[in-house]
């Protein structure tokens, strides 16, 4: 009782999960004592039945323990079972039906979605997620490992199943036959792969901000704070030492 579908159907169930304590083997008395009727009681008397199907045996079940086990007076409380549970109050609660059980013994796993094919392995198999949850980097699957018939994406944040999901048609991909994916719009800005920014174009004269520097220095009238020098390097006739 330790496989991630059994833990977390309990939790979703609201079962109250308690293991049996190590090295204590007199918890399993109960069951045991249960066993010890089924095998003393139920296959002694089917023994004999040859070529016995697992039909005949549900019928054969369902009738010794309506009608024997839940009917014998137990030794310590002096009571039938079945007497016992109707003059006793109720604490039961309306079972889940037989889509909700599958749903609930699953395991919950996260699987990062293929970008090319939009799949995601589950199980030694890839599953197809549909193209209106391709923006999903990440996504939330639940499945029972025992049964890949159904698998199902559900939201994170609420746990709600989205839609069931299907095996890769890998013979369909090899005929070339590939089913058509959608383009994501709008993706998430941590989504979008990652481009070079075009390199900006070098601007040809006097920037703006230098140009007004310039002016605002010449209007001030101040003889500038260097020598003037002409290209051959000579000094300029018209400047001074100053």
């Amino acid at each position: 009782m330790v496989a991630a579908e059994i833990v977390e159907s309990f939790g979703r169930l609201g079962i109250k999960h308690e293991r049996i304590l190590p090295y204590s083997a007199w918890q399993n008395g109960k069951s045991e004592n249960a066993w010890s009727s089924v095998e003393g009681r139920l296959l002694a008397m089917l023994e004999g039945v040859e070529g016995l199907t697992l039909e005949l045996l549900n019928e054969a079940t369902q009738a010794w323990v309506e009608l024997e086990y839940n009917a014998r007076v137990n030794d310590d409380t002096g009571e039938a079972p079945l007497k016992r549970f109707l003059d006793g109050p109720s604490v039961l609660r309306p079972a889940p039906d037989s889509e909700a059980l599958r749903l609930a013994f699953t395991r919950t796993v996260t699987r990062t979605q293929r970008r090319s094919d939009g799949t995601v392995p589950v199980g030694a198999r890839r599953f197809e997620i549909p193209n209106r949850y391709r923006h999903l980097t990440q996504v939330e699957i639940r499945y029972a490992s025992w049964n890949l018939n159904n698998v199902n994406l559900v939201d994170e944040r609420t746990g709600s199943v989205l839609c069931r999901l299907f095996p890769q048609d890998k013979a369909a991909n090899a005929s070339g036959l590939r089913r058509p994916l959608e383009p994501i719009a709008n993706p998430p800005i941590s989504d979008q792969p990652f481009t070079r920014k075009p390199a900006v174009p070098p601007v040809s004269g006097i920037p703006p901000l230098l140009a007004e520097l310039m002016a605002r220095q010449a209007a001030t009238g101040l003889p500038p704070a260097y020598l003037p020098m002409n290209d051959d390097g000579t000094e300029d006739d018209d400047g001074d030492a100053r």
